[in-house]
């Protein structure tokens, strides 16, 4: 059984939500081989190693693309056409309080990387960020695909939805 996820998107930038509920799949699998690479002990054997890299590198690079994908397109034209913000404004807060967790979970996994081996409390300090995310993020995401997609969805129209799509290639060119 291998560690790392391998999946291909299913959704492309010409469905904007699609896209973005197929990232919250990764940050899933992600998070599980955080997990699963804790779960097997202090040291690092070499799928491991090669699995810890990619998830860190999934969460230093791909995710924040993903923040921004949410804050700075979607966000903004969902607000225009809704009441009132505060619905998004509180996603923001959940995305910006994740933040120190993962900066620590990076920091001990780039440790680890580089020795090969955790001290027990590094590795249990590791653990513990790893457990703590994932019921944060099954909250998050759970309320974004059940309100908030289905919402931009109904409220946004084509045109909306396509400049989304737009932005989050533009991203992910730079």
């Amino acid at each position: 059984m291998g560690l790392l996820p391998n999946q291909a998107p299913l959704a492309s930038f010409d469905d904007p939500l699609g896209l973005l509920v197929d990232c919250h799949r990764r940050i899933e699998r992600f998070l599980g081989v955080l997990r699963d690479v804790a779960a097997r002990g202090t040291r690092l054997d070499g799928e491991a190693r090669a699995a810890l890299a990619k998830a860190l590198d999934y969460f230093r690079d791909a995710a924040p693309r993903h923040t921004e994908d949410e804050e700075h397109s979607l966000f903004p034209r969902l607000a225009r056409v809704l009441d009132g913000g505060a619905e998004l404004d509180r996603l923001r807060v959940e995305h910006e309080e994740l933040e120190p967790a993962h900066a620590r979970i990076d920091a001990l996994g780039r440790d680890w990387l580089a020795r090969g081996e955790l001290a027990a409390e590094e590795h249990a300090e590791f653990a513990a960020f790893v457990a703590a995310l994932a019921p944060r993020y099954a909250e998050h995401i759970a309320h974004e695909e059940r309100v908030v997609f289905p919402l931009a969805r109904e409220r946004l129209d084509r045109f909306d939805l396509l400049a989304i799509g737009v932005e989050m290639r533009a991203r992910r060119d730079r």
